[in-house]
């Protein structure tokens, strides 16, 4: 225990124009109330201060009078909670402000429950200052309640009195009476007045707390933008690099295979490929986990339908149900939408008890999107939401969604399942029909170039490249004429190479491969796109073929499958030449 009566070191500031204050700090590192002192004495405080780290020290120091108390949540020997507890089973008001270097949401919460009037962060005491302020002023507002509220009690009990009084001794005293009706009369008066004074004061504090509410739902709504920001990153590098990388590792093994004949080293390269598949597996599955590409690249409709074939990894059985094909929306509110119907699936997953959910998405009109996720669970009783800490995920949620203006809606009861309603105004909203999609191109053979089938690469990792290149040169019959790192670029070469084949990659920054591919051959729609992609998700697929490509592959497969697929585009062409 340490203790500090008076201040050590004097600051420039006039003494006089500081505010005393009488502290208690529950913390076992000194550095860590040098801190907390330092900081008051930035904010014009005059701290004298005392510090335990064992509930013994605590028991003796709190039978003297102190302004606040902090405390750490966590000590080898002591603990935030343990000291609000033994402050409520000795009916002590001191306000005490939870100062931690590690604290759950969760935790917070139970230690504001607990008695706490105020949690922050050691390494956020930029607010202590003011947070010490406000805490004072709420206790003293208390304090000048409790004094009034006392002192009301007492002089009515007084007046009652003195009327008992009047009554006995009507008769003799009517004059008397009058007078005592006339100075409870004032009192009323005085009474209305600090009443409203009273009122006017809980109505400011009222309106801070609204305030403070406010900056509370858009600080959650911003730290659920940046990470999901931050998970999108850094599933694009996964995809970009690491996925990329282990395809072409797949090539090398494949082309290694193809130059040995010991059986021994033929084993060990199948493990090694094996290995990499595995590899590739887990990689796609984090990559889906932390930022799922086709919220980015296909919008929340196919998010949404995406999260059939996600859950039913996870043992749940999602159906989503779509009244319109596509919805335009600004992405934050994309990510934040998305986020919320995953997390609330979650929930059905680990609480309902049920193998099925169904999720149902509609625009009700211009104004509004709706997402209703519903499942026939066992429910719950919708007033442990408000009475236990339980039902912090769903508050989450909804902060998030009105926070965009939106509204949450729950409906739930024991054993008769839960239903949510997501309302969320869009005034962008806009409906697009898929009818539009191009269909293939029918495919020419152009005269120039009897033999060999000129072939154009495009994908924006320069290693895939190279080793595609490689691959296509084994291949009779194919010459590679040139080579694109993006969708744009792809683009302006087709015009000037006039290439009979694209082996075109799907994923690519700006122009992905599914645009690139619908302007190519809206210009030449005699050339032949075979569409490449790390991703194995059949939706991507798909749409790469509604673009025009002949033929969607996966990169992995890529060594096996090129080739025979070039052979029979070879043939086809060779076909259609000698005709």
């Amino acid at each position: 225990m340490s203790e500090n009566a008076t201040m050590a070191a004097q600051s420039p500031t006039d003494p006089a124009s500081l505010i005393p204050l009488r502290l208690l700090i529950v913390e076992d590192r000194e550095t860590d109330t040098e801190l907390i002192v330092r900081e008051l004495k930035k904010h014009r405080f005059n701290p004298s201060w005392v510090r335990v780290d064992t509930e013994e020290e605590f028991l003796h120091q709190i039978q003297a009078p102190f302004d606040l108390i902090t405390a750490d949540a966590i000590m080898p020997q002591f603990s935030a909670k343990r000291a609000l507890a033994l402050l409520q089973e000795r009916q002590l008001d001191t306000p005490c402000i939870i100062v931690s270097g590690s604290i759950g949401e969760e935790e917070a919460v139970a230690m504001i429950r607990a008695g706490a009037v105020d949690y922050l962060m050691k390494d956020r005491l930029g607010r202590l200052g003011q947070a010490i302020r406000h805490v004072l002023e709420q206790h003293t507002l208390r304090a000048e309640h409790r004094k009034a509220h006392h002192a009301l009690v007492t002089l009515n009990a007084e007046l009652e009195g003195r009327i008992a009084e009047r009554t006995a001794r009507l008769e003799e005293l009517n004059q008397q009476l009058a007078q005592e009706l006339t100075e409870r009369k004032q009192i009323e008066l005085r009474l209305r007045r600090h009443e409203a004074r009273l009122e006017r004061r809980v109505a400011a504090r009222t309106k801070q707390l609204e305030r403070s509410h406010i900056r509370l739902r858009r600080l959650v709504t911003e730290l659920t933008l940046t990470e999901q920001r931050e998970r999108k990153v850094l599933a694009s590098e996964l995809h970009d690099y690491l996925a990329q990388l282990l395809v072409v590792s797949k090539f090398k093994v494949d082309q290694l295979r193809r130059t040995t004949s010991n059986k021994n080293a033929d084993r060990l390269l199948g493990e090694t490929e094996s290995a990499l598949d595995q590899a590739l597996t887990y990689s796609r599955t984090l990559i889906a986990r932390l930022s799922p590409t086709v919220l980015f690249s296909h919008g929340l409709i196919a998010a949404l339908k995406w999260l059939t074939e996600y859950f039913s990894k996870q043992g749940l059985g999602v159906e989503v149900q779509s009244h319109v094909e596509t919805i335009t929306i600004p992405e934050d509110y994309s990510v934040l939408v998305f986020q919320s119907v995953r997390e609330l699936l979650f929930n059905v997953l680990k609480h309902a008890g049920t193998a099925a959910a169904t999720v149902e998405a509609s625009a009700p009109d211009q104004g509004y999107f709706r997402i209703t996720v519903v499942d026939n669970g066992k429910g719950f009783d919708m007033r442990t939401l408000r009475s236990t800490t339980k039902g912090y995920g769903l508050f989450s949620i909804q902060e998030r969604i009105e926070g965009l203006g939106g509204t949450f809606t729950v409906n739930s009861s024991p054993g008769s399942g839960t239903r949510i309603e997501l309302l969320v105004p869009t005034p962008n909203l806009i409906e697009v029909r898929d009818d539009s999609i191009k269909a293939p191109g029918t495919v020419d053979t152009p005269p120039d170039s009897p033999t060999l089938c000129r072939v154009m690469i495009v994908d924006d990792h320069a290693l895939m490249r190279q080793e595609l290149s490689k691959l296509l040169i084994t291949i009779e019959g194919v010459i590679v004429i040139g080579e694109a790192a993006n969708g744009h670029e792809g683009v302006r070469l087709a015009r000037s190479l006039c290439p009979e084949l694209i082996l075109m990659d799907v994923n690519m920054p700006g122009i992905d491969g599914i645009e690139a591919t619908k302007q190519i051959l809206a210009q030449h729609p005699q050339i032949q796109i075979i569409g490449i992609t790390v991703s194995p998700d059949t939706e991507i697929h798909a749409r790469m073929i509604a673009a025009g490509a002949v033929v969607s592959l996966n990169k992995n497969t890529l060594s096996r499958e090129l080739q025979p697929t070039l052979s029979r585009i070879l043939h086809r062409r060779a076909a259609s030449t000698s005709s």
